[in-house]
């Protein structure tokens, strides 16, 4: 899945199909900005070889007058529901090389990572005037912004704030225990290491898509859809990889995707959540959020009462009925981190750098309001959830438990206190 977009100024899709007068002119504009130029070469280089960009579109910041704000992908004008936003040629994806990794051990996604990931190291090798844009503006991307590529120390203050763990997300050192044990990669080379996590933050599944993965997400305002299934069959080298307007959008409305709900995310329909979402994606989703504490046995979402945000309240929606016994193991957790969150003004925290720091806070913020939340709601306590099997956090079926073991749910023994 994709990650948010990162810019300074704005950028109007249509102009990059302008003439070349038009375009000089332009880019006076946006000479300063590297991003910007990265961008529109990007576009001009994919509308040159086969892909269709709806010229309905711009990429703008998010707040117009805030030149560090996100960039989003916003309707020029209003667009009907079904209407193509684009189409991206097979040829012009990074994705696994005849060459990729093929271990009998391995899962054929945990085979693909490999692949697309030397597809990546292997676009960065190129010269400058042998790369794409595409590759050129991955490369332009910031690096260590997502946890299991932080530095030391502060990925051991994320492991004290989760209590080692305990609390999600978890299992975030195996992002690179994998590459270096199944891909054979090299955990000392930075450019290998930034490719890992370009791929992991960015790509659906195997395939990293250009423009595609410019749209943020949002699961209360998601208005676009895949056309095709890759992971059903649907033969996206000969269709490209095409995405529809799910709904009606109005001229001004930011397009959004989800990132976990999509129409071909349906195996993270169960389990990835909003701390999941922090792991691969380096960000806090807004409402409407998912939690799952495994070692509590506790599942719920979050979202405004009646999904508007004009109430002001936030409720707990328990997807499976919550325990006396799963409760007080959150409270337990809860008053835990509120002892750690008064270290957030000490200086004892001065090794970890900046934007980590921040990132770890505003996780710290969502988890324990998700905490209380949960802790705060009036929901009916029963012993069910105990007496059901390792995959209990499965809803209606989706998952089976034989493949349980591709998820980042940490098994609990029978009593429920500890982790196996």
């Amino acid at each position: 899945m994709p990650l948010l977009i990162r810019g300074f100024l704005l950028l109007t899709i249509a102009a990059a199909a302008a003439s070349t007068a038009a375009a000089a002119a332009a880019s006076e504009t946006v000479a300063n900005d590297t991003q910007d130029v990265l961008i529109t070469d990007l576009i001009n280089w994919l509308r040159a070889n086969g892909s269709f960009i709806n010229d309905k579109l711009q990429i703008r910041h998010i707040t117009p007058d805030d030149p560090t704000s996100p960039r989003g992908l916003f309707a020029l004008e209003p667009l009907e529901e079904g209407e193509t936003v684009c189409n991206i040629p097979w040829d012009l994806m990074i994705k696994p090389s005849k060459n990729q990794v093929n271990d009998e051990e391995l899962s054929e996604h945990e085979n693909s990572d490999c692949g697309t990931i030397n597809a990546v190291i292997e676009e960065f090798s190129k010269s400058e005037t042998d790369m794409t844009p595409y590759g050129k503006y991955l490369l332009s991307q910031p690096r260590g912004y997502t946890l299991g590529f932080w530095s030391e120390e502060g990925k051991e203050l994320f492991w004290k704030m989760t209590d080692d763990e305990k609390l999600p997300p978890v299992w975030f050192e195996d992002i690179l225990e994998d590459w270096e044990e199944y891909c054979d990669g090299d955990v000392e080379n930075d450019d290998h290491m930034f490719a890992v996590m370009l791929v992991k933050a960015r790509a659906d599944e195997q395939y990293l898509v250009p423009f595609y993965d410019m749209m943020n997400h949002n699961n209360g305002k998601t208005n676009v859809a895949h056309k095709y299934d890759p992971y059903r069959g649907d033969p996206i080298d000969k269709t490209g990889y095409e995405m529809v307007t799910s709904k009606p959008i109005l001229a001004g409305e930011e397009l959004y995707n989800s990132y976990n709900h999509c129409t071909i995310c349906q195996h993270y329909y169960d389990w990835f959540g909003t701390p999941e979402m922090f792991l691969h994606f380096g960000f806090v989703e807004g409402y409407p959020q998912r939690w799952l504490f495994d070692f509590a046995r506790v599942k719920f979402d979050l979202d405004w009462k009646d999904g508007d945000k004009g109430t002001g309240e936030v409720v707990a929606d328990f997807l499976v009925p919550p325990s006396e016994k799963g409760m007080d193991l959150l409270k337990n957790e809860f008053d835990r981190l509120e002892k750690f969150g008064q270290t957030r003004e000490k200086s004892s925290n001065g090794d970890v750098p900046e934007y980590e720091l921040k990132s770890l806070w505003e996780y710290y913020d969502a988890l324990s309001g998700a905490l209380r939340y949960a802790l705060e709601s009036n929901a009916t306590l029963v012993d069910d959830v105990w007496s059901m099997d390792e995959d209990w956090w499965v809803k209606d079926g989706t998952l089976k438990a034989d493949n349980v073991d591709e998820h980042c749910v940490r098994l609990s023994n029978e009593n429920g206190n500890d982790e196996l």
